[in-house]
């Protein structure tokens, strides 16, 4: 197994442990154990129980936004006047989104409603770069189709916010929901409510 590969089965592993006993919780050796390795390795990966959970809540995220940004990070080369070319890249990325929300919601909620000036930092460090990175796309996308006059930053925490809470119901209320369906409502709500329209002609 390479090195890679180990770091990301501890990642995985380590999900596990923090959804059960959160990050005060967690003990080095448990989550050394549940990896299939010894505390000495765990820690040639990660320098702290608290550097493994960062890594552990940011990395998918952060793989969704890698992967937007190669998708979709530059504008098509013909305007999109149906739309359709951004309901696709919306969907794909809300799907993506949705993914990694699966993974990382509970713990997400733990990082960022645990101790305030903790969750404060980790979200400055490692959350804000990432709406950033998204804001980006959404931006360099803007003159590639008909839309009205938004805020997109205000747009990209509305879709992480439905994406989370989505998942959360899903995981905690039982609201069982199919992920394309999901992503291809959302990124439809979101389209056709920013969507420029023509107001038809005046009435006489």
């Amino acid at each position: 197994m390479s090195a890679e590969e180990r770091r990301e089965q501890i990642i995985q592993s380590a999900r596990r442990i923090f959804q059960r006993s959160g990050l005060a919780g967690a003990r080095t050796r448990d989550l050394a154990a549940e990896a299939g390795v010894n505390e000495a390795l765990l820690y040639r990966h990660f320098d702290s129980k608290e550097a493994l959970f960062e890594a552990a809540v940011a990395t998918p995220l952060e793989e969704a936004v890698t992967k937007l940004v190669q998708l979709s990070g530059a504008p098509p080369t013909e305007f999109d006047e149906s739309g359709e070319l951004m309901h696709q890249r919306t969907y794909q990325f809300t799907y993506d989104l949705l993914g990694a929300m699966e993974e990382i919601a509970p713990l997400l909620g733990i990082v960022l409603f645990g101790e305030s000036e903790h969750a404060t930092e980790y979200f400055r460090r490692r959350i804000e770069p990432t709406l950033k990175q998204i804001q980006g796309v959404v931006e360099a996308n803007l003159p590639a189709w008909p839309h009205r006059t938004f805020d997109a930053r205000l747009i990209v925490e509305f879709l992480m916010g439905m994406a989370w809470f989505t998942t959360l119901s899903q995981r905690l209320g039982g609201h069982e929901r199919d992920r394309s369906e999901v992503a291809d409502a959302i990124a439809a709500m979101i389209l056709e409510g920013l969507r420029a329209h023509d107001p038809g002609p005046a009435e006489s």
